[in-house]
């Protein structure tokens, strides 16, 4: 049995296990503390946000109830660490999903 946390992203109620959660806060307060010294940093993180959050609705669509730390850094794989992340490959991405 394992330990659940429930999480809003971007408005959006997820149930993630307790190490996901741990490594999921980890990640977000790094891009927040790289982001945090550029102009529009929370606007940033708010895109961010969103991004994670279409993430884990992909995943849920395929029946899932619990983002596991699989699904977090299957997602963090694809957004990038914070050092490589950057508001245009954000954007890239968001153009990629909207197609």
């Amino acid at each position: 049995m394992k330990k659940t946390v429930t999480v809003n992203l971007d408005k959006t109620i997820f149930n993630i296990d307790d190490d996901a959660y741990t490594v999921l806060e980890s990640y977000l307060e790094a891009l927040h503390d790289h982001f945090k010294k550029e102009e529009g940093g929370q606007e940033i993180m708010n895109d961010i946000e969103s991004r994670i959050s279409e993430l884990f609705k992909e995943r849920l669509g395929f029946g899932m109830q619990v983002i596991t730390l699989q699904e977090v850094n299957e997602v963090i794989a694809i957004m990038g660490q914070p050092d490589a992340v950057s508001y245009t490959h954000l954007r890239a991405h968001e153009t990629c999903a909207d197609l």
